[in-house]
């Protein structure tokens, strides 16, 4: 145990080193992702190879500031818009490490749109942060991590990491979260809520599904297909745009595993085949479309990805959440049903002065800003 500013900090190397009482005490009920369990489960399934170190700081009075630390290998040009990427990856064909770099995230190895670092209500945030990046380095220099990544933090979240500038780090946009905020009873007043030509294109969809037989499940419990819909995640991240990680089997059964009450999974099926899948978290209030799996040989014909996130909506409804988190992808579609796109944030700094100055100037091909303005789905 070390003491900084008058705190003492602990440093773990699995999150079941540390108490239930001292991480869950900084952990709200609707906040599945930085949870003991839902940690568990990325850590123990092993996703990316990542590394890990559990901070926490105390007072007297107990915990003020939790936070989990991962390192992992990145291509940094991940977000970089496609013509970036592709120049990058012809540079790559010659010298496959280019842009190939130890990257330690305050956060997990996860792209999931949620940061990873929290602190006690009332408490100031920014005063810690000095010292908080002093363990952050020092991990940095023990799992020989060249590039250092806060991530990834909504506008609320990033106010105390403001000092971080001054510690030399710089601010770059990262994918957007896609937010829908539920105030309907039943599908049916969701719908009717939307303008016509919003409205038409769901019934569209919603025809096309039914005219060709296609059933949806909702599952619970979804240990045994949990094989089938992991083939399906596999195709869609064939074809992902962005792909900071990719999962395992692993992960998926750890997932029933851990958090089995607070899991399910929407399935779209024709004959008994499953042509796309939704896994989801659920808590009293949020529910997250955490992934998906598509099969894409067939998924025009039945516009299967539509109606996946049109039964995620329905489900919401059902369970009587207050806001759905739907993910960091597919925007357009995502906001023609009602989603909003929230920014977010991450920090970065080189260890090495020189490369930071180039990263900086290249941060913005790098980190390309992007904006999906609200649409007018719903009627006054």
């Amino acid at each position: 145990m070390d003491r900084m500013n008058g705190l003492s900090v602990t440093v773990h190397p699995h999150i079941d080193d540390v108490a239930h009482r001292d991480w869950d005490a900084l952990v709200q009920p609707e906040d599945l992702q930085t949870s003991r369990g839902f940690i568990r489960v990325c850590q123990d399934s092993g996703v990316a190879g990542a590394e890990y170190r559990h901070v926490i700081f105390r007072d007297a009075d107990g915990p003020v500031c939790i936070a989990t630390l991962s390192r992992m290998n990145v291509a940094p040009d991940l977000l970089a818009r496609w013509t970036s990427r592709k120049l990058v990856a012809r540079v790559r064909r010659h010298r496959q490490d280019f842009l190939r770099i130890p990257v330690l995230f305050c956060g997990l190895p996860v792209s999931f749109g949620n940061s990873c670092l929290r602190f006690r209500p009332g408490f100031d945030g920014a005063r810690l942060i000095p010292s908080l990046d002093d363990v952050v380095r020092r991990v940095a220099r023990e799992v020989k991590a060249r590039l250092i990544c806060y991530k990834e933090f909504t506008d609320e979240e990033a106010r105390p990491l403001e000092g971080l500038d001054r510690l030399g780090y710089f601010r770059a946009p990262s994918l957007p979260g896609c937010v829908l905020r539920m105030k309907w009873d039943s599908f049916e007043t969701y719908v009717g809520a939307m303008r016509a030509g919003y409205r038409r294109q769901l019934r569209q969809d919603l025809r096309v599904r039914a005219s060709a037989c296609v059933e949806v499940r909702v599952l619970p419990d979804y240990k045994a297909f949990a094989r089938a819909i992991f083939a399906l995640y596999e195709r869609v991240m064939d074809r992902a745009e962005f792909q900071l990680e990719r999962l395992n089997l692993e992960f998926f059964l750890h997932l029933i595993c851990q958090l089995g009450h607070q899991t399910r999974a929407i399935t779209i099926e024709r004959r008994g085949e499953i042509l796309a899948a939704a896994i989801l978290l659920h808590t009293p209030r949020r529910l997250t479309f955490l992934l998906a799996g598509i099969d894409y040989s067939c998924h025009r014909v039945y516009r299967t990805y539509p109606n996946l996130i049109i039964e995620v909506i329905r489900e919401a409804i059902r369970l009587g959440v207050e806001r759905i988190e739907l993910g960091q992808t597919s925007y357009d579609l995502k906001r023609r049903l009602g989603g909003e796109a929230n920014p977010r944030h991450i920090y970065l700094k080189h260890r090495r002065p020189v490369s930071h100055r180039i990263f900086q100037g290249l941060s913005p091909i790098l980190f390309p800003s992007r904006t999906y303005p609200a649409r007018n789905v719903f009627r006054a």
